[in-house]
């Protein structure tokens, strides 16, 4: 396909790519715990509540208004520009007239919509917040285009840009009073910035062209990728629901703010790179010798970070829970240990597998994948409600790693994924990290002050560190990445 994608040097994007992905998301995680606690100390709890039902409701409509098209056009492959701008087009009129009618419907039911949700009387709150449909229609065919590309260097832009629009705007607003619309404004303020510049930047423009034969072809795709994103939502909101439920919403905090803070210092790692894997693997997806070649050096390097911070995390609970958080959440410290060995573990398998299905045009595997977490999750969550906090952490845990479980066994079946071959691969992290368990373990019946426990996390990572180097297979992962930095400091010095 001229001018998209070529697979030479495709390492050489994939490690651009990766690059400016992962100062994407570092930047986004360091800008947005600034503002998230600045405005606790602006906003009231409740109002925090009206944000958060609001968003359930805008979250799932849009599901709808994507409709599963941003992935049909990063994973399929067009025989020229022509014929992939034209696909491109009527994915967004298509995306945007779905906007238009889902903002219609809500408008007129707004009312109803809001006492469903628990918020009576705020209806034009979830009529104005749905504008932002409109604005994630127009930018979703944009990112396709740029991820397509490998162009993740705008995609950086863009995200930044996004990232500080919270202290631009709803910052100051929340100072002047505003409440909760500080918020719903600052979040559709950040849409609207990002459907400015990636259109502006992009080399492709909206015009008057449809087909509904395209259209017919997407949808055959895409109506698989929007179950799974139904099916995604459902599984994101459904402990919420049977939590808040059952227990009291001390208890809700836990669970909610505990699964939200371990995703969020793991999709430093995780988010810089799936986004990167599928556009590669989706480009090379009919050579399955390149294919298996980029998923398990993808997921081997990946692991090397992974695996260490779940273990690190879920070692020294206490006091990552106590930085996070403060000593009034101690009682997750268990459950943000746990969750950190469970996310590591699911991101190297249960996620990246899902990759293989988009690219190999397989969404009916993550629809199956997903239904059957949903299934094992709910049976979990019902089974251990009753009998307190403490059997809820282990049940959540668990499931999560059995969506890791489920895709290893989907993947090996039906894609040809080795969990062999993915265990060979994270054995030199495993057993760096199992270093770092016999360390803390003595280290901290020596003590638990802040101070020793930092020096403990810093040997910890010098006795990993030191096996990984020892260990061949992943010492040549390592060594050309030392090397790389070491140049490129000694360049700098010259300057």
């Amino acid at each position: 396909m001229d001018g998209l994608m070529e697979t030479d040097g495709l390492n050489e994007k994939i490690t651009s790519s990766v690059k400016w992905a992962s100062i994407t998301e570092i930047g986004a995680k360091l800008i947005t715990p600034f503002t998230s606690m600045l405005l606790a100390r602006l906003l009231t709890p409740d109002e925090f509540g009206v944000v958060a039902t609001v968003t359930m409701v805008t979250s799932f409509a849009d599901i709808f208004t994507d409709a599963g098209f941003q992935k049909y056009l990063i994973q399929k492959q067009f025989k020229n520009d022509k014929e992939f701008y034209e696909n491109a087009n009527v994915a967004f009129w298509t995306n945007l007239s779905i906007s238009l009618l889902l903002w219609i419907i809500i408008v007129i039911f707004r009312n109803p919509i809001a006492e469903q949700v628990g918020n009576p009387g705020l209806g034009h709150v979830i009529a104005v917040s749905s504008v932002s449909l409109f604005l994630t229609a127009f930018s979703s065919i944009q990112m396709a285009i740029y991820k397509k590309k490998f162009d993740f260097k705008t995609l950086f832009l863009a995200r930044i840009v996004g990232a500080f629009m919270p202290v631009v705007i709803t910052v100051p607003m929340a100072f002047m009073g505003f409440g909760y619309w500080s918020i719903i404004w600052g979040t559709i303020a950040t849409n609207l910035a990002n459907a400015i510049i990636l259109t502006i930047k992009s080399t492709w423009k909206p015009y008057l062209f449809y087909s509904f034969e395209i259209l017919k072809r997407m949808f055959s795709f895409s109506m698989w990728t929007l179950m799974e994103s139904i099916l995604l939502w459902m599984t994101s909101y459904i402990g919420t629901f049977i939590i808040g439920k059952y227990l009291t919403s001390y208890y809700l905090g836990l669970y909610k703010n505990s699964i939200s803070m371990v995703t969020s210092i793991m999709n430093i790692v995780a988010a810089s790179t799936t986004s990167v894997l599928l556009s590669a693997l989706s480009a090379i997806k009919d050579d399955k010798k390149q294919f298996d070649s980029v998923f398990y050096s993808f997921q081997q390097s990946v692991g090397l970070l992974l695996i260490p911070l779940g273990v690190g995390i879920f070692l020294f609970r206490d006091l990552a829970t106590n930085i996070l958080f403060g000593s009034q959440w101690s009682e997750a410290s268990l459950f943000v240990g746990l969750y950190s060995l469970a996310q590591a573990f699911t991101i190297l398998t249960g996620q990246y597998i899902s990759l293989t299905f988009t690219a190999n045009e397989r969404p009916k595997l993550s629809v199956l994948s997903q239904i059957l977490q949903l299934i094992e999750l709910v049976a979990l969550l019902l089974a251990t409600v009753n009998k307190g906090f403490i059997y809820i952490v282990f049940a959540r845990s668990i499931a999560r790693v059995m969506f890791g479980v489920i895709n290893l066994i989907i993947g090996k079946i039906y894609i040809g994924i080795s969990p062999v071959k993915i265990v060979k691969n994270l054995m030199p992290p495993i057993l760096g990290s199992l270093i770092m368990v016999p360390i803390s373990i003595i280290g901290l019946l020596f003590g638990d002050t802040f101070i020793w426990q930092v020096i403990l996390i810093v040997l910890c990572c010098i006795s990993y560190g030191i096996t990984i180097l020892i260990i061949p297979q992943s010492r040549k992962i390592v060594l050309p990445l030392m090397n790389k930095m070491l140049n490129r400091c000694k360049r700098f010095a010259k300057k």
